[in-house]
């Protein structure tokens, strides 16, 4: 197979896996209600998007295929989201530019290696993608339907993303909490006294069920909280929690990323155990300066 036709085939994959994880991402902030399993296929399909990238950025050498499948996978987010475009075409510039300079900065520490370190190489450009990439995610749910809406009785943050900004504090929440509680899954009931509970429910108007952890009953706290502090700040709030979102997702960010990198290696062995790809040992001519 020629080098072209390789090349054709990683821009293509560029392509296919944007629209997969485009479509997830409608699916997340405008319909709603995924199961685990879905949960899991995409962050799959995020993961695999990052896998295809790395590997063009590091072996499509042809400046308009590397460059206009990814042109192409971003102009095929708009078929999904539409409601925006000029907030949208800005962040996809930025999305651009930094895939410009994440796979220049790639293929620099590419050239300049002598035994390459792939960890290194990728290391060097990915991070820069993903953050784009995670404003890109935080500005969908800002204008999705999902966002929560203020209403002027009563606001509720939507659960999955109260649990997508807790999740990586959870160890500084559970450091302030009793020494009982194990972790934030345990059950409220069992832990706090019939005092305790009576307090909360009157001081916090919440009601605390049998079966609900404490991490429910942050979230019902939270909310009240929110719907008491509200008043003139509530249209800050839907930025708050666009902001939390991006936040969470840059956290996330760190440990995609090393998977990312690590599964790209992987796949790498394998396409050249499958001669789609070959190390090849070639002399540099290097510059240097002496007296």
């Amino acid at each position: 197979m020629q080098k072209i036709h390789k090349e054709i085939i990683l821009g293509a994959a560029v392509v296919l896996l944007s629209v997969f994880c485009w479509w997830f991402l409608k699916y997340v902030f405008y319909i709603g209600g995924l199961t685990a399993g879905c949960w899991i296929f995409g962050g799959i399909l995020f993961i695999l998007f990052g896998i295809a990238l790395c590997l063009a950025m590091l072996f499509i050498d042809n400046k308009a295929i590397l460059f206009s499948s990814f042109i192409l996978a971003v102009a095929l987010f708009f078929i999904f989201f539409n409601n925006k475009l000029f907030y949208y075409f800005i962040v996809l510039i930025l999305l651009f530019l930094s895939f410009w300079l994440a796979a220049n900065r790639i293929k620099k520490e590419e050239e300049v290696q002598v035994n390459l370190n792939f960890w290194r190489i990728w290391k060097r450009g990915l991070p820069w993608l993903i953050t784009v990439l995670c404003l890109l995610i935080a500005l969908v749910y800002y204008f999705s339907p999902e966002l929560v809406k203020i209403h002027k009785k009563q606001f509720t943050i939507p659960r999955d993303t109260f649990n997508l900004v807790i999740s990586p504090i959870e160890g500084l929440i559970k450091e302030r909490l009793p020494q009982e509680v194990v972790n934030l899954d345990a059950e409220a009931t069992k832990i706090l006294t019939l005092e305790q509970i009576k307090e909360l429910e009157q001081k916090y108007e919440i009601e605390i069920k049998q079966g609900e952890s404490i991490k429910d009953l942050l979230y019902k706290l939270v909310n009240f909280q929110i719907n008491k502090e509200k008043g003139p700040y509530e249209k800050f709030i839907p930025i708050g929690l666009a902001v939390g979102l991006f936040l969470g997702l840059r956290i996330i960010g760190f440990f995609y990323v090393a998977v990312v990198i690590m599964l790209s290696w992987l796949v790498l062995k394998i396409l050249i155990a499958l001669k789609f790809a070959k190390l090849e040992k070639v002399q540099k001519e290097v510059e240097t300066v002496k007296l």
